[in-house]
C-alpha cells in the first residue's frame, strides 16, 4: 500500500514542477526585450551604501518596459521619481535577499512620448542613502 502512495506523490510532485517552469517561461517571454530585470552590485561593503541600476538607454511611445535596481541592504526604501517626461510607473515589485535589496519598476512610455525622460531611484537606510539617475531618448525608427 506504501508504493502506490509513494509514486502518486511522486506523480504530483513531476507535474507541479512542470506546471511552474512554463509559467516562469511565459512571465520571461512576455517581457519587452529592452527589460532588466537585474542589475550587477559587484563587490561592496557591508558598512556603505551602494546602488545599480539597470535600464534601456531609448523607448518609443506606448511601450511598457522594466527597470532594475539593487540596494546593499536588506531592509531599505527605494523611491522611484519621474523627474521629467510623458512616462508614468505602472508597477514596482521588491524583493529581499540576505544583503541586498532588488526593486524592479514596470514604465509606461505615454503615447505622446518625446524623449528626454528622466527616472531617478534613491535608496535609503539606517548607513546612509545612494542614488541613480537615468535618461531614457527617445528611440529613432526607419
Amino acid at each position: 500500500m506504501n508504493k502506490p502512495l509513494n509514486f502518486l506523490l511522486l506523480a504530483a510532485l513531476v507535474i507541479f514542477q512542470f506546471s511552474c517552469s512554463s509559467d516562469d517561461d511565459d512571465n520571461e517571454a512576455s517581457l519587452n526585450p529592452k527589460s532588466f530585470t537585474s542589475c550587477d552590485l559587484g563587490d561592496f561593503s557591508t558598512t556603505s551604501t551602494k546602488v545599480c541600476f539597470n535600464g534601456t538607454d531609448f523607448a518609443l511611445p506606448n511601450e511598457t518596459i522594466t527597470f532594475a535596481t539593487e540596494f546593499n541592504a536588506r531592509v531599505a526604501t527605494i523611491t522611484w521619481t519621474i523627474e521629467s517626461g510623458s512616462i508614468e510607473i505602472i508597477n514596482i515589485e521588491e524583493s529581499a535577499t540576505d544583503s541586498t535589496l532588488k526593486s524592479i519598476a514596470t514604465i509606461k512610455f505615454n503615447s505622446d512620448f518625446n524623449g528626454d525622460a528622466v527616472i531617478k531611484v534613491k535608496a535609503k537606510d539606517s548607513k546612509g542613502s545612494a542614488e541613480f539617475t537615468h535618461v531614457v531618448a527617445l528611440e529613432e525608427t526607419n
